[in-house]
């Protein structure tokens, strides 16, 4: 867990949110799930911290390297759930065949419960002497017959059903540009939306996992997209974003100001060759998602790279620093899509333990889905015992993986495969309460509904109650902090509150009012008014 103490930050987001929208505003939140990113929520606080919670590694490895045309996985991969199906399109390597010299293609799995995966037969392209394969881009197949570069899949409300499904994607025989192939099924794919981003400049390359997505807040198409800064001795990859009215035409990477960065509070090196600070980490993929089961939340999942080249002087004697590396998984929070929230910046997926499958790189694949039951999310990530870019060198491979080698940064034998994580559904981020107690203020609000239910973990110490003021936060006879029944012994992702036995609270609705959480080691991740009442 991660954690950001949050009076002073908190109480500045307040008097910003207050100067923009008025003191006196009422904030209208309807009955839409409302989770703690940021200070929206949270006024007068005493006693409560942010805390970030990290996903649980189930140790599970859903899909691994099989077959002749996955001889080892890519970085990038995608899941969602749609039409009560798990799909997956993951990246994969396989040996040079009649078709490519590069094989780099997108495969294809399917899965009833997000546990236990399929790799269809689908016949759609003869590799290595046989149709019984599960590729569906690349290979001759979607009119790719060389390297694949890229694999982020979306939903896109506003296609033709022939159309639905999106995959952008850079193959390297369409130039370095971005690509939009469509398809009715996710299986069978065209390319509908040539060159839709590209860079008028050499310091850009997107090679990466670039992600869009119809974002329903701004009524646009966004883009998240790798963006080259090149500070002294660095690519200094950051993540910026675009936003265009369909998807034929995206601005160039140059003109997309950045919303991820390397700043002051990331690690620098003194490189006393070049007699500067060098920046040591960047942002490879980002994995940002439009969190559907609340209002106005964003979360990005960027792979953070740490560059071993900065530290090696068998790298810099007469060469260039070899771009390699280890990667882990981390998170971020936003309102807008645009401001970022990176909290104490610690591992959100973190490495294995040393020669585990996932002890030197973690790339998040994208897309949050729901798991088995309502109380918890699914999400992978693509984890290896390999650096990032260990050998890529051809002219000075060997040397490179004995170096490496020599410093524990390389594996012997290789090994990798896309894991399983499981995460409380609204979990991310809670609103955590001192042992000896907390509490805080909502803004004016006005909400629709029946009852007020939260998203609340006391464990077995815990508790927490609600009252209910008015507008001028003076409390609601019949809703005062005596009157509200204690909540203890909870772990709920929808406890409903009461006072005095009853969680009828219709009355109220439409009417400005304010709610004061008291609580007591507990962590409260999200709150909702609710237009059915509870049985």
């Amino acid at each position: 867990m991660v954690k950001l103490h949050i009076d002073l930050r908190i109480l500045i987001l307040t008097v910003l949110w207050l100067t923009a929208s008025g003191a006196k505003a009422a904030l209208p939140i309807g009955d839409s799930r409302q989770v703690f990113i940021d200070g929206r929520f949270i006024e007068e606080p005493r006693g409560v911290e942010l805390v970030v919670h990290r996903p649980h590694k189930t140790g599970q490895v859903v899909v691994k390297c099989e077959y002749p045309w996955e001889e080892r996985l890519g970085q990038y991969h995608s899941v969602l759930y749609e039409g009560g199906v798990y799909r997956m399109w993951y990246t994969v390597y396989g040996k040079a065949d009649s078709n490519a010299v590069t094989v780099r293609s997108i495969a294809y799995a399917r899965s009833a419960d997000g546990i236990d995966w399929e790799k269809p037969n689908l016949g759609l392209v003869e590799i290595y002497g046989t149709r019984k394969n599960n590729i569906v881009l690349g290979h001759g197949f979607g009119g790719i017959k060389g390297a694949t570069h890229g694999c982020m899949v979306f939903l896109d409300p506003h296609a033709q059903p022939n159309e639905r499904f999106r995959l952008v994607s850079n193959p390297a025989e369409l130039g370095k540009t971005l690509q939009i192939f469509s398809s009715a099924d996710g299986i069978h794919w065209e390319l509908t939306h040539s060159n839709i981003m590209k860079f008028r400049s050499e310091r850009h390359h997107l090679d990466s996992q670039n992600v869009i997505f119809w974002d329903e807040r701004v009524g646009r198409y966004v883009a998240y997209v790798r963006r080259n800064l090149r500070p002294i001795a660095s690519q200094g990859r950051s993540v910026a974003r675009a936003e265009s009215e369909n998807l034929s035409h995206f601005p160039d990477v140059d003109d997309c100001p950045p919303v991820l960065r390397f700043d002051e509070q990331d690690p620098e090196y003194y490189d006393p060759v070049q007699k500067a600070k060098i920046q040591v980490a960047d942002f490879y993929t980002n994995g940002t998602v439009k969190y559907p089961w609340a209002q106005d939340a964003y979360y990005m999942f960027p792979s953070e790279y740490f560059h071993y080249g900065t530290f090696l002087t068998d790298f810099r004697k007469g060469g260039r620093p070899v771009n390699a590396g280890s990667v882990d998984g981390r998170f971020a929070a936003s309102r807008d899509g645009i401001t970022w929230q990176r909290y104490d910046r610690r591992a959100f997926v973190p490495l294995g333990i040393k020669d585990e499958w996932d002890s030197r790189s973690i790339y998040m694949a994208y897309g949050v889905v729901p798991g088995g039951s309502e109380d918890e999310l699914f999400m992978y990530y693509c984890g290896s015992n390999m650096l990032h870019g260990w050998d890529r060198e051809d002219q000075h491979r060997q040397r490179n993986k004995r170096i490496l080698r020599r410093i524990g940064g390389a594996p012997n034998i290789e090994a990798d495969g896309i894991g399983r994580l499981i995460i409380r559904r609204d979990g991310f981020v809670s609103v955590r309460a001192e042992y000896s107690g907390g509490e805080f203020l909502t803004p004016v609000m006005t909400f629709e509904g029946q009852e007020l239910a939260l998203n609340v973990d006391t464990s077995a110490i815990g508790q927490v109650r609600v009252e209910i003021l008015d507008k001028d936060s003076k409390p609601i006879s019949g809703y005062l902090l005596d009157d509200c029944d204690e909540i203890y012994t909870a772990n709920e992702i929808n406890r409903v509150v009461k006072w005095n036995g009853e969680s009828m609270i219709g009355e109220l609705a439409g009417k400005p009012i304010r709610l004061r959480f008291v609580m007591r080691d507990a962590d409260l991740y999200a709150f909702q008014f609710r237009r059915t009442a509870s049985k």
